[in-house]
């Protein structure tokens, strides 16, 4: 019974032991040798970037020095005046915006004999002759298919010289159209 309780390990036992104790152990040594190799080259990572942006700080320092201020404040004085110029052109009406909208937009078989432009308004009243009630009824459509017209007015029909179609015309354009356009 002492045999049992005082129970002798075997020398292959012992050397099993030993042999996962010492594998245990080499991990344990590789684990550390990596962790200690992933921060010191983190470490060198950050200074090398920490040195990097201090160069940069220093050259932006020199460009910075190397610049006038006068000539500064030349391109500042620039600046204020682009944006003063664009703030009024965008508030600047450009009538001549419905010239070119009707020399794209006029049947080539209607002729405007008479032009009166209300800026305040929008509105275009005009006289005019077409080759016949067809193409009047096609300069009609072609306008009022347009989206910068809010609404096309007409009458006066009568047939003139020539056997042409006589009318008058009245064309409110939304405002947008009075402004510039790149």
């Amino acid at each position: 019974m002492a045999d049992l309780l005082l129970k002798k390990e075997s020398p292959l036992q012992t050397l099993q032991m030993r042999r996962g104790g010492s594998i245990l152990f080499y991990f344990s040594l590789l684990a550390f040798f990596l962790a200690s190799a992933g921060y010191g080259g983190l470490w060198l990572l950050n200074n090398a970037q920490g040195k990097a942006r201090d160069e940069l700080i220093a050259q932006v320092k020199t460009k910075e020095e190397e610049l006038r201020p006068e000539l500064l404040n030349q391109i500042f004085l620039l600046d204020a005046r682009l944006k003063s110029m664009r703030a009024l052109l965008s508030q600047h009406s450009f009538p001549s915006n419905i010239l070119n909208f009707l020399e794209t937009h006029t049947h080539p078989r209607v002729r405007f004999l008479n032009f009166n432009f209300s800026g305040s308004a929008g509105k275009l009243d005009m006289t005019g002759e077409a080759a016949s009630y067809a193409v009047l009824a096609e300069q009609i459509a072609l306008l009022e298919g347009d989206p910068n017209i809010e609404t096309v007015e007409f009458g006066g029909l009568s047939i003139g010289a020539k056997n042409l179609a006589n009318f008058k015309m009245a064309i409110i354009f939304k405002p947008s159209i009075l402004h510039l356009r790149p």
